[in-house]
């Protein structure tokens, strides 16, 4: 059963008409019903398929992959899925693109969770910042950017009917496609209980940098990479 209406799937096409490069999305989620005891992801694993699936119908510039991470934990280590005392996250969105040199280049750009509601915006806009190369952020924060040769994960905490955790999702998504570095994680607050309960996420958007920094809402992109580079000291 498809997921976006006709109407839906015009304005997406309107929207990706832009792109240049092709885009590999890949989505890991278990082939089978079965369900790791004491995990509720999965509630949304036929959704998330679905949904990439018609996404994907909408232009001959994306493709889907689809990877059981529970068949195949090698490459779903390789590509960097996420985990948690449980075991991998899932279902999860992250990308590919092919370069102009022929080469496929992953993104540690990833969505836990089903990308819907406002989160469905940010989706789109990753795809077409990854297929252009259209970077809306401060080019006066871009050199100290590029100067971070540390690790950083960035996990935000939203939920889809946040209108202001896609700013917040985005800037993350930003940061590490420019720096590879950077990971950038939504994470569907309902979804993952284990990691929510953790971090006392009781308001979204929440941001924890490498599990010492935490930010409450939707801060400005440089007061963002400030706390970053708190989470280095």
């Amino acid at each position: 059963m498809a997921i976006l209406k006709e109407s839906d799937k015009k304005e997406v096409q309107k929207r990706l008409a832009v792109m240049n490069k092709t885009v590999k999305v890949i989505t890991f989620l278990p082939e089978s019903d079965i369900i790791v005891p004491g995990r509720r992801e999965c509630m949304y694993c036929n959704e998330v398929k679905e949904l990439m699936s018609d996404l994907v119908a909408t232009t001959d510039k994306l493709s889907l992959v689809l990877i059981d991470p529970l068949k195949q934990p090698e490459t779903a280590q390789e590509y960097g899925l996420k985990k948690d005392s449980l075991g991998f996250m899932y279902p999860a969105v992250t990308f590919s693109v092919l370069e102009d040199d022929g080469q496929e280049k992953h993104y540690n750009i990833w969505f836990y969770g089903i990308p819907a509601g406002y989160e469905f915006a940010t989706l789109l806009d990753d795809i077409i910042l990854l297929s252009t190369g259209n970077v809306k952020l401060n080019k006066a924060l871009l050199p100290q950017l590029a100067a971070i040769n540390t690790k950083i994960t960035m996990d935000v905490f939203v939920t889809p009917t946040c209108p202001y955790c896609p700013k917040a999702v985005f800037t993350a998504h930003q940061f590490a496609y420019l720096n590879p570095n950077f990971t950038g994680n939504m994470i569907e607050a309902s979804e993952f209980e284990e990691l929510t309960n953790r971090w006392n996420v009781y308001g979204v958007p929440k941001t924890v940098i490498n599990e010492k920094i935490e930010v409450e809402g939707a801060v400005p992109e440089n007061l963002m990479l400030d706390y970053v580079k708190n989470a280095l000291l």
